[in-house]
């Protein structure tokens, strides 16, 4: 999860509603309309990329979550099919700083038990695989609800006895030096998929492996939050060259992802056609992975983030494998945090092409701020010692994508009448104008032959309507007052759409 320090740019908040021009094939509408009705065409016969699903790492909360009393009941609101039915678990294998003496993690949650402990008398580190207990235990909950069908594992940086600083924080004194020699590149290669073995034995459906996670961030020097590494594009692409080389010498039934890109426009297209390009790595190459943040209102940098996607790794998986509010300036009962989640998980389907998504975590610390408010930026929150949680509004934006779109789903092209698109103007001329649209929409055909459309309205009430091969529609809508609520079933209509809402139609 990226935490290093971004300049937000102070925004002029003017809208502008008048005609905007927008690149030509990208998105096509006429001149901005603020209060039109909504008409959306899909096409059932313009299909595009398979859905892999949806998911959320396990984080940091897994390790309390376990030896709570709510840990059942978290991981069925989150993995189950009468809750999120998330179908990716996201494992983190921990660099150990929970075990590291010299540790300046000041948070918790944040240091990490390892699986890779020292032996105290003979001097050497050895395998403990009945430590993480806590966080196996969650694992094993989620499988047992039988809508888990990939777990990624992945991991924010090396143990920290590998580490150059001796942390698994990051290293060097301004935190932009990478923390890994490459003497021991294949110690941690050997240590990484020793523990994938690990978790394959025991019949865990391990489909992917993460490594290396936010490399272009400076981690260490003045800021030790949380585990992470720095690595340069040599060393990015060195070391998953050499995880390649190793499963294809074990002859491990994982494939490869990475580079966990911490946004899209930060080294990641160079990245992804290194990793695309490389003979070693495509042959393991299981998806090329990218975080979403600093790109929440930014609409026409991840449509062009989509059309070099579509032409420059045309037949890869591309993977959207971490996203929060950043900054979170939404607490947890306010419907404005739920609208953006949805707006960027639909950005991120029907923009960038991605064939997952998945949340940073299921699970967040809660946290009081001055005005006596909650802004920590999980699905769920919980305070520290997992004694108590509450259920934030982004939740029901996540419900109304994977409780509707399995797994298998195939995206349809679909179009929208009306340009709704915003444009906030900057002080600073260097840089982009943010972007979104009011209205935001992603539509896919299920494996059972329903279609689903998911409309997220961030503008004012609006008619909305479709036209679509279907004749009956059933629809659900969350507001700030009402969360998930069945609306309408019926004939195909017209319906009254609710300024700031998000809707899923299903329809048959």
């Amino acid at each position: 999860m990226k935490k290093s320090v971004k300049i937000i740019i102070a925004v002029v908040a003017v809208v502008l509603a008048v005609a905007i021009a927008v690149p030509a094939g990208i998105f096509g509408y006429s001149a901005y309309q603020e209060k039109a009705d909504l008409k959306i065409t899909i096409k059932k016969d313009k299909t595009l990329n398979e859905l892999e699903g949806f998911g959320a790492s396990a984080c940091w909360w897994a390790q309390y979550c376990g030896n709570s009393e709510f840990d059942e009941e978290i991981t069925k609101l989150l993995y189950s099919e009468e809750g999120l039915g998330l179908n990716i678990f996201r494992y983190n294998i921990g660099g150990g700083e929970a075990d590291n003496s010299q540790t300046t993690i000041w948070n918790p949650w944040r240091k990490t038990e390892s699986f890779y402990v020292l032996d105290e008398e003979t001097g050497e580190y050895v395998y403990d695989f009945t430590r993480d207990a806590n966080a196996q235990k969650i694992l094993d909950l989620a499988l047992s609800y039988g809508t888990v069908d990939t777990v990624v594992l992945f991991a924010n940086s090396p143990h920290y006895s590998m580490t150059i600083s001796g942390k698994a924080s990051g290293g060097g004194s301004d935190g932009w030096q990478s923390n890994l020699s490459r003497a021991d590149y294949k110690k941690y290669v050997d240590y990484f998929l020793t523990i994938t073995q690990y978790f394959l034995d025991k019949g865990v459906p391990v489909k992917y492996i993460s490594p290396i996670n936010e490399p272009q961030w400076a981690w260490g020097g003045g800021y030790t939050g949380q585990e992470g590494c720095h690595y340069s594009d040599e060393e990015v692409r060195d070391l998953l060259i050499l995880f390649a080389q190793e499963i294809k010498a074990r002859g491990m039934d994982v494939k490869l992802s990475g580079p966990e890109s911490g946004a899209i426009e930060e080294r990641t297209e160079s990245w992804f056609s290194e990793l695309y390009n490389n003979e070693d790595v495509r042959d393991v190459l299981g998806t090329l992975a990218y975080h979403s943040y600093w790109a929440d209102e930014y609409v026409e940098r991840k449509a062009a983030f989509g059309e070099w996607i579509n032409e420059n790794v045309p037949d890869a998986k591309v993977e959207m494998s971490e996203w929060c509010q950043l900054p979170c300036t939404s607490d947890i009962t306010s419907i404005e945090g739920a609208l953006i989640q949805a707006r960027v998980i639909a950005n991120d389907l029907e923009y960038t092409g991605a064939d997952s998504w998945c949340a940073w975590v299921g699970v967040n610390q809660a946290g009081t701020a001055d005005d006596g408010k909650n802004y920590t930026d999980g699905l769920i929150s919980a305070n520290d010692d997992f004694t108590e949680y509450e259920i934030a509004m982004r939740y029901y934006a996540m419900a109304h994508f994977s409780k509707f779109i399995p797994a298998g789903s195939v995206r349809l092209e679909s179009k929208k009448n009306i340009n709704d698109l915003q444009v906030t103007e900057v002080e600073n001329p260097e840089e982009d104008n943010l972007t979104k649209y009011a209205t935001n929409t992603v539509s896919f055909l299920t494996p059972d032959g329903k279609v689903v459309c998911v409309v997220v309205n961030e503008g004012v009430e609006r008619g909305l309507s479709f036209k679509v091969d279907a004749s009956k529609m059933t629809v659900y809508t969350t507001t700030q007052d009402s969360q998930l609520e069945n609306t309408y079933t019926g004939e195909l209509t017209k319906i009254s759409m609710p300024a700031n809402s998000i809707i899923t139609v299903v329809f048959e």
